[in-house]
């Protein structure tokens, strides 16, 4: 069953031959602004518009649960390195009103077997808005 989606690249699922899932979504909205000088007055704030919105996520990437976390850290890496744009699906609701750029990877490898096959690991992405 699939969960969302990251454009065609990254798609979350979960079925009995492979979990692929997020947690610890964070979506952060904000405004930009600035403030107006005034003499013998405290500053006048002043809204310049709306910022790009940023995300924050965590994946865990389990040979045991069907995923090849070697293969995913690489697909992430080149999405980040690329700076591809993709739309954010999660169940069948669009995340936003643009797309989404990864800006930031952050992996920790948590289980490294023999000769260096990668078992388990955790990403930690940061998208923002791509308009």
């Amino acid at each position: 069953m699939k969960v969302g989606a990251f454009g065609s690249s990254l798609v979350f699922r979960v079925s009995d031959r492979k979990v692929l899932t997020f947690q610890n979504m964070k979506r952060e909205i904000t405004g930009q602004w600035g403030s107006m000088e005034r003499i013998g007055k405290k500053p006048l704030p002043v809204f310049q518009g709306p910022a790009l919105q940023t995300m924050t996520l965590e994946i865990v990437l389990d040979a045991s649960l069907g995923v090849k976390p070697r293969a995913m850290l690489k697909k992430i890496e080149k999405l980040v390195e690329r700076g591809t744009a993709e739309i954010l699906v999660i169940g069948k609701k669009r995340v936003g009103e643009n797309a989404w750029v990864i800006k930031k990877s952050s992996e920790s490898w948590a289980r490294v077997l023999q000769r260096g096959e990668l078992l388990r690991a955790k990403v930690g992405l940061t998208l923002q808005e791509y308009i």
